[in-house]
C-alpha cells in the first residue's frame, strides 16, 4: 500500500509509472521513475549504476560520469538542478523502463534506500499499522 499512496503523489495514478522523467522544476534535475528518483539528489545515480551491474552497458553508459558528477557534489557552485548536460536523458530511460531487469532494479533500489529504513525505524517507535508504516515511507 505504500508504493500506491507513494505513487498517487508521485504521478496521480495508483499505477506504479517506471517511465516518467521529467524536469519538474523543483531544483533537483530530473524527476524518474517508480518513486521520483533524481539526477541531482545521488539517488538514480545509486539506481542506474546498480541497473548497470546487473545487465552490463546500457544506454545510461554516456551519462554516467555527470549523473555522479551531480550526486557527488557538495558544492553550492554545482546546481543540483543542473539538466545541461544530459540532453536525450529522457527518452533513454522511457527506453530503458521497457526492460523487465530496469523495473526491478527501481523496485530493489527504492526498496533498499527508502522501505527497508522506513519501516525499520516504524517498528523502533512501535507503528505497525499498515496506514502508519505508509507515512514512515
Amino acid at each position: 500500500i505504500a508504493l500506491i499512496v507513494t505513487n498517487v503523489f508521485e504521478h496521480a495514478t495508483k499505477t506504479i509509472n517506471y517511465n516518467f522523467c521529467e524536469n519538474i522544476g523543483d531544483g533537483r534535475g530530473f524527476t524518474c521513475g517508480s518513486v521520483g528518483f533524481t539526477t541531482g539528489t545521488g539517488d538514480l545515480y545509486t539506481l542506474v549504476t546498480e541497473y548497470q551491474k546487473r545487465v552490463g552497458e546500457t544506454g545510461f553508459g554516456k551519462y554516467l560520469p555527470e549523473l555522479n558528477r551531480l550526486a557527488s557534489s557538495t558544492s553550492c557552485s554545482v546546481p543540483k538542478g543542473d539538466v545541461s548536460q544530459l540532453g536525450g536523458f529522457p527518452d533513454v530511460w522511457k527506453k530503458e523502463s521497457c526492460q523487465v531487469a530496469f523495473r526491478k532494479a527501481q523496485d530493489d533500489v527504492s526498496d533498499f534506500i527508502y522501505f527497508l529504513p522506513a519501516m525499520e525505524l516504524a517498528a523502533q517507535v512501535g507503528v505497525r499499522s499498515v496506514l502508519g508504516r505508509s507515512i514512515f515511507y
